[in-house]
């Protein structure tokens, strides 16, 4: 997908100063360290346990939207990890050469560390242009901008597959947790006679019954639907806006941040369609239980 930009004898000028010898080996031993970063960035991103449940869930609405895109990212991503590390691959064999580079090969290194000399062929799987611009047959960038391209890439994709993961991980827990309670209440109720058609309180139950069999139908189906990100994460996203670091010590997909954790209170206590159903689901049941009472008084039971 990228190769890197060809260098006829180097005759060109290379992008500022030539760098020396040390400048070289401290620029190769800093990309080497990022490109093991990147990669190891990149692989947990595969192996989430959210990606590998988006790759397999029948989605529905914004979720399905966003899955999309973030496939297509992911791809691109990929691309362009491909082409960052021929570019070092390339400038690493120039380095080889000699222990001590001539003036040539300190010019081609510079070119390639340095300069737009890597060109990466846009194929069928692009993004649209929200995410990485108008599109184009190819684009070319110098290593840094190519790593900041990923960042961005890479940032928008765990975004996704984390806030995904954490509805997941938080809320079809609790609305099991409802219908258990309400299974409970109605079992209750039905003992005395407290049935759908023959009294309201049957007919709120069955209704809160239905309710949450869709809202778990709909948390499954579309769990962006029902994301709300904790005030961690806003304050973090205020410090590094879109931006999650690809290196050495930075964050990695396969654990949970305090950000995250954040966002799945968030989901878990979204004012919407899971609290109104708890609510009417804690609600409906001293309304069953007086309805039982009411019915267990008109057979002569109490």
């Amino acid at each position: 997908m990228g190769v890197a930009g060809s260098f006829p004898s180097f005759a060109g000028r290379p992008p500022g100063p030539v760098m020396d010898r040390e400048e070289a080996d401290r620029a190769l031993a800093r990309l080497g360290a990022e490109h093991e970063a990147i990669e190891t960035s990149l692989l947990a991103l595969q192996d989430h346990a959210g990606r590998r449940l988006l790759e397999g869930a029948e989605l529905t609405g914004v979720t399905r939207e966003r899955w999309a895109t973030t496939e297509q990212s992911i791809t691109l991503l990929w691309g362009y990890f491909d082409a960052y590390a021929g570019a070092l691959e390339e400038a690493r064999d120039i380095r080889a050469r000699r222990r001590y580079p001539n003036r040539e090969d300190l010019a081609a290194l510079t070119e390639l560390l340095r300069g737009e000399a890597v060109t990466v062929a846009n194929s069928g799987a692009v993004p649209p242009s929200s995410v990485t611009g108008p599109a184009r047959l190819s684009e070319r960038f110098s290593l840094q901008e190519l790593v900041a391209r990923m960042n961005e890439l890479y940032a928008r994709s765990l975004d996704m597959v984390v806030a995904s993961d954490s509805v997941w991980s938080a809320l079809p827990a609790r609305i099991d947790l409802l219908a258990a309670e309400l299974h409970r209440t109605r079992s209750l109720a039905h003992s005395v006679g407290v049935r759908p058609g023959e009294h309201p309180a049957g007919d709120d139950l069955e209704e809160i019954t239905e309710e949450l069999t869709t809202l778990r139908v709909q948390v499954i189906s579309d769990p962006l639907a029902f994301w709300l990100p904790g005030p961690g994460q806003r304050r973090a996203r205020r410090r590094t806006p879109g931006h999650l670091p690809l290196r050495p010590g930075g964050p990695r997909p396969g654990g949970r941040t305090a950000g995250d954790r954040g966002g799945a209170r968030g989901a878990a206590g979204r004012r919407g369609a899971a609290d109104a159903a708890a609510g009417r689901a804690l609600a409906g049941r001293p309304h069953a239980d007086r309805g039982a009472g009411g019915a267990r008084r008109g057979a002569g039971q109490d």
